[in-house]
C-alpha cells in the first residue's frame, strides 16, 4: 500500500475524535453577507434556498420562465445543464443583471465541462480516476476544473461522487464512483475537494449517505439500501467523515431509502430528520450547506406532491432546495408552514444565511459579469488538453501480459491484424496503430453470426498476431456493457493459434466477459470509448507511452481490485501537446494572436520578439514562451508568402515526445494538393547520416570497417592512385581534399540530350538502371562515375571543404563488405526494424506518387519534372541509390532516426547502435573542421553553419540541397526536423537560405524553451 493510502487509512481510523474543521466559505467572517441579510425579506429569504435548473440550448420561452423566477421569487441560484459556453456565459451575465442578490451558480460537471456543455473538455470518469495511482493528478484535476468553471462564473460544483461502488449492477453510480476500495475513494475524494475548494470552488460531496450499493436507479425509483448501521458507519460514511474533516463545504444528499438509519415508509433519505439533522450534522458534526438531490427525480415524486416535498426536504435539513418542480407553489407552501410552525423562522435563517456566506465566499459581494471574448481558447487550452491525456495515460491498466507481449517491440516480418470490434477503420485506434507499423485491419459487428464467424475465424488464424478492441461500447450493466459473448468466443478460437492482443474500451466490469477468452495473451483496459483513449491505448500497445493503472474494482475472481502490471519504459515516439513538455501558454496562445502574429516574416523574428515584449498581458502572465513558439508558424508560412517553397512540414519532440508537427503549403506552385503528415519528401544530404553514416556505425560495431583505414583497404584501387590512401575518417568528415561535386551528367549529353550510347527510353538488357520515367542508364555506368572520381586530382591541403564525393565511395565499402546493395541493407538493418514505411531509396516502389512532393523541373538532363526520383544527378545515374542523396522520407521517420541517436541507438525495444558508437561518430576529429563523421555540427562561430545558435556543441544533423533540414541534440533532448522542396520549380531559388528559414525556426524553438546561445552558455 502506498504511503499516501497509509495515511489515508490512518485518517479514517482517528478521524471521528479528530477536530473537525470548518468548511471553506465558514472560516472567515463575512460582513457583506450579515449586511445583505439584515435588508432581507422573509420572501426573499425563502427564494434563496431555491436552485433552479437551467438550459443554454433551450428557446426564449426557457429563459423567460428563468427571469421570471430571478426577478419575482428571488431564487438563490441556479444549476446549468445542456447546453454551449458562450450561450451559458451569456445567460449567466443576464440572469445576474435581472437579481438583485447575484446568484450561486453550480453545474453537476462530475468529469468536466464536457459532461454538459459541447465544445468543452470531457474528462475521464471518476472510476478512470480511481485506476491512476499518482494521487496529484486528481488533485490537479480538481484544481484545473475549478479554474474552467470560475471561467463560466460558476460557484458550486456538483462533485465529488463519494459513493463506494461496491456492486457491478448499479446502474446509476458505477463509474461516477472512484472505485469499491473505501481508502481508494477516500483519499480521491479529497484530492478532488481541495483542488476544487483551493481553486475558489465549492465541492459538494455526493450521494450521501451512500449510494454504491444498489441496483436501483434513483431517477426512476426509490433505491433500498439494506444495511446495517454499523455496516454503513465502517463503509459508506467513512469517505464524508473525512472530508467534513477536512472543510468540505456541501454534501447533496441522495433519496435512498435506509431502513437502519430510517424505517419510516417511502420517506427517502433526502426528506429523513434523522439523517439529515442528526446523522449528518449532529453525529458527523457537518456546518455546510447541504443540497438536496433533484426533486424531480422519480425516487422521491413517486411518493410526494410538489410543495409537501419542498417542505419536508427543509424540516429534514437540507439547506438548498435543488431542481423543485414547482417553485412558485413550494414557496407559498413553505410561507404557510411557516405560518402554522411546521418550518421555523430560524431554521430558514439560518438556511440563507450560510447561502449569502457562501456567495461572499466564492466572490459574489463584487460580482463581475463574465468576460466574453476567448471564452473557448481559455476553456480549451493546452495545459486542460495535456491534464486530459496525463490523466487517460496513467488509468489505462494493463492486467495480463504473457511473454510480455506488451508492448509490441518488433513488427518486423509478422502478420498482423487489427479488429475493431463493433468499430471502423476510421477509429482513432485503428489509425493511431496504422502510423506506427503495417496491419491489416479485420472488422467485426458486436455480434457477429454464426457463418460471418466461422469466415473471421479462418481469417485471423493467418496471423501471427491479433489485436483486438472492443469499441462502441455500453455504461449498462444490463447489456452486459456492450461485449458479446459471440465476439468473446471468436476471439477465444482465434487465440488459440496467434498471439491475442485485446483492448476493453469499457467499464472494467466488463473484464467478466474476458473470461471467456482464456487464450489472451495481453490484456488491457481503458474504462471509456472516445478518440484520445483509443489513441493512448494503441501507443500502449506499440510501446510509444507507459501504462501503470490498477483496476479499482473487482471484476471477477481473475482481475481483483488493485490488479494491475506496469508497462514503465517508452520505446516509441508519441505525439503530446506543448504544455506537455514544459511550453505552459502556447496553445492558449495560438487563437488570440494569430491574426497579429502571422503578420511577421522570417527575416523580422527579432523585431517580432521585441514587439511582444510590449503587450501588456505578456507581461503579466509571462508568456513569451508561447510568442517565440509560436514565431515557428509565422516563419514557415512567411516562407512560402515569399517564395521560398511551396509547401514544408515542421516537426519538433522533446525526450521522444512530438509536441510539435504542422504542415504548411502544398507540394508545389500548381496548389491542388496540401501537404500533410504522410508527405514524403527527397531528403537529399541528409541520406549522408540516415544511410551512410548509420551504415558505416553499424559495420565499425561489426569490426568490418576502421574509421582510421584507408580505401585502399576495402576497394580495388590502382597502386599509386592517391585516393588509395584517402583515411576514411578524412572522407567522413570532409577533410580528405575531394571536389565539392562533379557533374557526371554532362559528359552523357550531346546538344542537351541524352546520348543513345549511354541510355535508353525503356529497360532493356544492359540498360536497367532506371534514372527517371522514360530514362534508363547503362547498368555498368556507376563504374564510369567511380573511375572519374578517381581520376580526379585531389588538394594536397587536407583542410574541410564539403563533397559528396567521398560518399560514392562509402556506397560501394558498404555493399562489398555486406553484400547487399545498399538499400537493401539499409532497408532490413534499419528501417524495417524500426517501422519506418515512408523512409528509403526510389520510394515510388513502395510509396504512392500523390504522397510525394515533386523537386525540380529539370531541363537540363531528364526533360521532365522530377517526382519520385532523387534530384540529385549523380544519384540519379546511380538508379536512385547513393551515399550521398537518394533516400526520401515524411518527417516522422526521419524524427524517428535521429530520436534513435539520441536514445543510445535503442528504438521500439531493439538496439540498432551502440551509444560508444554513437560517441565515436558524433565527435569533431580535424582542426577548425565542426563536421564530425559523416554529421554536421553546430559551427565554431555564432551566426554561421547550419544551426541555430542555441544548438548545443554536442548536438548534430544535416541539411539538404531540397530545403531539408534535421538536427537532434542530446543536451536537451529536442529532436527538430524542417522537410520542404525549395527546388521546385526551379533549384536556383535559394531564398530558403537568404531568410534563413530553417536555422530561425529552430532557433525560435530553443529560445521558447529558454534555452541560451552556446555563447551565453
Amino acid at each position: 500500500m502506498k504511503l499516501r493510502n497509509i495515511l489515508t487509512y490512518i485518517l479514517l481510523l482517528i478521524s471521528p475524535v479528530i477536530a473537525i474543521s470548518q468548511p471553506c466559505f465558514l472560516e472567515k467572517k463575512t460582513p457583506w453577507a450579515d449586511s445583505v441579510f439584515q435588508t432581507m425579506t422573509i420572501e426573499e429569504k425563502i427564494g434563496q434556498l431555491f436552485m433552479v435548473a437551467a438550459w443554454s440550448n433551450k428557446d426564449s420561452k426557457h429563459i423567460r420562465e428563468i427571469d421570471t423566477l430571478v426577478s419575482r421569487y428571488h431564487i438563490g441560484g441556479l444549476i446549468f445543464f445542456q447546453g454551449g459556453p458562450l450561450r451559458q456565459a451569456k445567460q449567466t451575465n443576464h440572469y445576474q443583471s435581472k437579481s438583485k442578490i447575484p446568484l450561486l451558480i453550480a453545474m453537476d460537471a462530475e468529469w468536466g465541462l464536457g459532461m454538459r456543455l459541447d465544445s468543452t473538455i470531457g474528462y475521464p470518469r471518476q472510476l478512470t480516476l480511481g485506476a491512476i495511482q499518482d494521487e496529484t493528478l486528481i488533485y490537479d484535476f480538481g484544481r484545473e476544473m475549478a479554474r474552467q468553471l470560475e471561467r463560466m462564473g460558476v460557484h458550486v460544483s456538483f462533485s465529488p461522487v463519494v459513493d463506494i461502488n461496491n456492486n457491478p449492477k448499479n446502474p446509476v453510480i458505477s463509474n461516477r464512483s472512484f472505485g469499491e476500495d473505501l481508502h481508494l475513494v477516500t483519499s480521491r475524494s479529497l484530492g478532488y475537494m481541495h483542488g476544487l475548494q483551493d481553486g475558489g470552488i465549492m465541492a459538494v460531496a455526493k450521494h450521501f449517505p451512500g449510494h454504491g450499493d444498489t441496483d436501483t436507479d434513483s431517477h426512476k425509483d426509490l433505491p433500498v439500501i439494506n444495511h446495517t448501521v454499523a455496516r454503513l458507519d465502517s463503509l459508506e460514511l467513512a469517505p464524508y467523515r473525512s472530508l467534513i474533516s477536512q472543510g468540505l463545504s456541501s454534501v447533496m444528499v441522495a433519496h435512498l431509502y435506509v431502513p437502519s438509519l430510517d424505517n419510516t415508509p417511502n420517506v427517502a433519505s433526502t426528506l429523513s430528520p434523522k439523517i439529515i439533522n442528526d446523522l449528518l450534522k449532529r453525529d458527523l458534526g457537518f456546518e455546510g450547506l447541504v443540497y438536496t438531490d433533484a426533486l424531480n427525480m422519480q425516487g422521491i415524486t413517486k411518493y410526494w406532491k410538489p410543495g409537501d416535498v419542498d417542505i419536508k426536504a427543509l424540516v429534514a435539513g437540507n439547506d438548498v432546495l435543488l431542481f423543485s418542480t414547482d417553485v412558485p407553489l413550494a414557496i407559498r407552501a413553505i410561507s404557510d408552514a411557516l405560518k402554522s410552525g411546521v418550518i421555523k423562522e430560524d431554521e430558514i435563517n439560518t438556511s440563507c444565511l450560510k447561502i449569502l456566506r457562501a456567495k461572499e465566499w466564492a466572490g459574489l459581494d463584487s460580482y463581475q459579469p463574465i468576460v466574453l471574448a476567448f471564452l473557448h481558447q481559455d476553456l480549451n487550452n493546452g495545459k486542460a488538453q495535456t491534464l486530459r491525456r496525463r490523466m487517460i495515460e496513467q488509468s489505462i491498466t494493463v492486467v495480463k501480459n504473457e511473454c510480455e507481449i506488451l508492448p509490441v517491440a518488433s513488427t518486423q516480418g509478422k502478420r498482423i491484424a487489427v479488429v475493431p470490434v463493433g468499430g471502423n477503420a476510421q477509429s482513432a485506434f485503428v489509425k493511431t496503430l496504422d502510423a506506427y507499423a503495417d496491419f491489416d485491419v479485420i472488422l467485426m459487428d458486436k455480434n457477429p453470426g454464426l457463418n460471418p464467424g466461422i469466415a473471421l475465424h479462418d481469417t485471423l488464424s493467418k496471423y501471427d498476431i491479433v489485436i483486438a478492441a472492443f469499441l462502441g461500447t455500453s455504461n449498462k450493466p444490463s447489456k452486459n456493457f456492450g461485449v458479446s459473448n459471440e465476439a468473446t468466443r471468436i476471439l477465444n478460437s482465434v487465440g488459440s493459434s496467434a498471439n491475442l492482443i485485446v483492448a476493453v474500451f469499457a467499464n472494467p466490469y466488463s473484464l467478466a466477459a474476458m473470461k471467456e477468452i482464456g487464450n489472451i495473451d495481453g490484456l488491457l483496459v481503458s474504462y471509456q470509448d472516445d478518440e484520445l483513449t483509443q489513441t493512448v491505448v494503441a501507443e500502449v500497445i506499440m510501446g510509444a507511452c507507459p501504462a501503470g493503472g490498477c483496476l479499482p474494482v473487482t471484476a471477477c475472481n481473475d482481475y481483483a481490485c488493485f490488479s494491475g502490471i506496469t508497462l514503465a519504459n517508452q520505446i516509441r515516439m508519441r505525439w503530446v501537446h506543448p504544455e506537455y513538455v514544459g511550453l505552459q501558454g502556447f496553445t492558449d496562445r495560438i487563437e488570440h494572436d494569430v491574426a497579429t502574429i502571422t503578420g511577421y516574416a522570417a527575416g523580422d523574428y527579432e523585431n517580432y520578439r521585441e514587439d511582444m515584449m510590449d503587450d501588456e498581458r505578456i507581461k503579466e502572465t509571462g508568456e513569451l514562451v508561447a510568442y517565440d513558439f509560436f514565431a515557428i508558424d509565422s516563419i514557415a508560412e512567411s516562407g512560402i508568402s515569399r517564395g521560398a517553397y511551396p509547401g514544408c512540414r515542421v516537426l519538433a519532440a522533446k525526450d521522444g515526445l512530438i509536441f510539435y508537427d504542422k504542415s504548411f503549403g502544398t507540394l508545389d506552385w500548381i496548389r491542388n494538393q496540401k501537404v500533410n503528415e504522410s508527405t514524403v519528401y527527397d531528403l537529399a544530404s541528409i541520406t549522408k547520416i540516415v544511410s551512410s553514416t548509420l551504415a558505416v556505425m553499424k559495420l565499425y560495431e561489426e569490426e568490418k570497417v576502421n574509421i582510421n583505414g584507408k580505401l585502399g583497404d576495402y576497394l580495388d584501387i590502382p597502386e599509386g592512385n592517391p585516393y588509395r590512401d584517402v583515411v576514411i575518417s578524412e572522407m567522413l568528415s570532409h577533410t580528405a581534399g575531394f571536389p565539392a561535386w562533379i557533374p557526371f551528367y554532362t559528359k552523357t549529353l550531346s546538344d542537351g540530350k541524352p546520348k543513345e550510347s549511354i541510355y535508353r527510353t525503356s529497360a532493356q538488357p544492359g540498360y536497367s538502371t532506371k534514372v527517371s520515367d522514360g530514362l534508363f542508364i547503362l547498368d555498368t555506368y556507376r563504374d564510369t562515375i567511380l573511375t572519374t572520381i578517381l581520376n580526379t586530382p585531389i588538394s594536397s591541403e587536407r583542410k574541410y571543404k564539403y563533397s559528396d564525393l567521398g560518399y560514392y565511395f562509402i556506397q560501394r565499402i558498404v555493399e562489398k563488405q555486406t553484400g547487399m546493395g545498399l538499400d537493401s541493407f539499409m532497408s532490413e538493418t534499419f528501417y524495417k526494424p524500426m517501422g519506418l514505411s515512408s523512409m528509403g531509396y526510389n520510394p515510388l516502389n513502395f510509396i504512392p506518387s500523390e504522397r510525394i512532393a515533386p523537386t525540380e523541373k529539370d531541363l537540363a538532363f531528364r526533360n521532365q519534372t522530377i517526382k519520385g526520383y532523387v534530384h540529385d544527378q549523380g544519384a540519379a545515374m546511380m538508379g536512385g541509390v547513393a551515399g550521398h542523396a537518394g533516400i526520401f522520407s515524411n518527417a516522422r521517420d526521419l524524427a524517428i532516426v535521429m530520436q534513435m541517436l539520441l536514445d543510445s541507438g535503442t528504438y521500439a525495444g531493439q538496439t540498432f547502435l551502440k551509444p560508444s558508437t554513437i560517441n565515436t561518430f558524433n565527435h569533431t576529429y580535424y582542426p577548425n573542421n565542426r563536421r564530425g563523421l559523416g554529421f554536421d555540427k553546430p559551427a565554431l562561430s555564432l551566426n554561421s553553419g547550419s544551426t541555430s545558435n542555441e544548438a548545443s556543441w554536442s548536438s548534430f544533423g544535416h541539411t539538404g540541397f531540397t530545403g531539408t533540414m534535421c538536427w537532434a541534440d542530446p543536451e536537451t533532448g529536442i529532436v527538430f526536423v524542417f522537410l520542404s522542396n525549395r527546388v521546385n520549380p526551379d533549384a536556383e531559388n535559394k531564398k530558403i537560405q537568404e531568410l534563413n528559414i530553417r536555422t530561425d525556426i529552430q532557433s525560435a524553438l530553443y529560445r521558447a524553451f529558454g534555452f541560451k546561445t552556446r555563447r551565453q552558455k
